[in-house]
């Protein structure tokens, strides 16, 4: 199921665009891996942590309470098990699907990935010699390449060299212009007559373009990167309060955030 959109689809016996019936299932997710190991590990606790069983205020600290107690366990779960938690004695660490993040349309998913195999790989060996496995369909990935050898400063250095050469921050500035709506074709609409007049602002415009739907609503944006992003800001801002009768017909809202933290 979706997370945005709550669509659900079954999965397809053979290719809808070629019709071949070698289908392969990449992606193993938690309650998956949580079933394999019963099945070849059952000797192990198993303990899962995910947005699934997260939902009461103080799961994650029990699991973690668990975990640290356990003779003999395994934690299964999403990102939250690499961040911030020190539990003395594990001995082995794993990341399945570690480049899964390298596909999302985020300048700082390359980033993020590399934090992530770094924060998981100090969750082992602490107190005693320990293991780091990562799995991936991109070994020769940069942030994969660099995080397997603890090469923070190599890692930085390079990813600095691609931002500064795409305009992306800490060079520049972001500016998100996002509109949404009931139907598909109305936010770009809006969007698009918006970059029309924005069009002799200081900065590169991108898009609009359409983005994942969230709520039953239909999303689109347009990114502009700049080093006045307070001007850019304002002038959307004053042409969104002008058409703001319009939109409110049309079912429209917008938001216009500067340097956003997730494209």
């Amino acid at each position: 199921m979706h997370p945005h959109c709550g669509r659900a689809d079954p999965v397809p016996a053979t290719c809808p665009a070629c019709g071949s019936a070698e289908v392969a299932r990449i992606g193993a997710g938690t309650q998956r891996l949580e079933a394999e190991l019963a099945k070849r590990l059952p000797e192990l606790e198993r303990i899962r942590l995910d947005a699934d069983v997260a939902t009461r205020p103080g799961t994650a600290r029990e699991a973690f309470a668990r975990f640290r107690e356990a003779e003999r366990a395994v934690l299964v779960g999403t990102q939250m098990v690499a961040k911030g938690h020190h539990v003395p004695g594990v001995s082995l660490a794993a990341v399945v699907d570690a480049d899964t993040s390298l596909g999302l349309p985020d300048f700082r998913s390359e980033e993020r990935t590399f934090q992530l195999v770094t924060q998981l790989a100090g969750r082992s060996g602490r107190d005693a010699p320990g293991r780091v496995l990562v799995q991936t369909f991109q070994p020769d990935a940069t942030p994969l390449r660099h995080a397997v050898n603890h090469d923070v400063a190599g890692f930085l250095a390079g990813e600095l060299e691609r931002r500064e050469a795409l305009g992306y921050p800490p060079f520049r500035h972001l500016v998100s212009i996002l509109v949404s709506g009931p139907d598909p074709e109305a936010p770009l609409a809006a969007l698009r007559e918006l970059r029309a007049r924005l069009e002799g602002a200081e900065g590169d415009l991108l898009g609009p373009a359409p983005v994942l739907r969230l709520r039953g609503r239909y999303r689109a944006q347009l990114l502009a990167k700049t080093t006045q992003p307070r001007s850019i800001a304002r002038q959307a801002s004053a042409l969104l309060a002008a058409a703001a009768k319009t939109m409110r017909r049309d079912g429209l809202t917008a938001v216009v955030d500067v340097d956003p933290q997730s494209l």
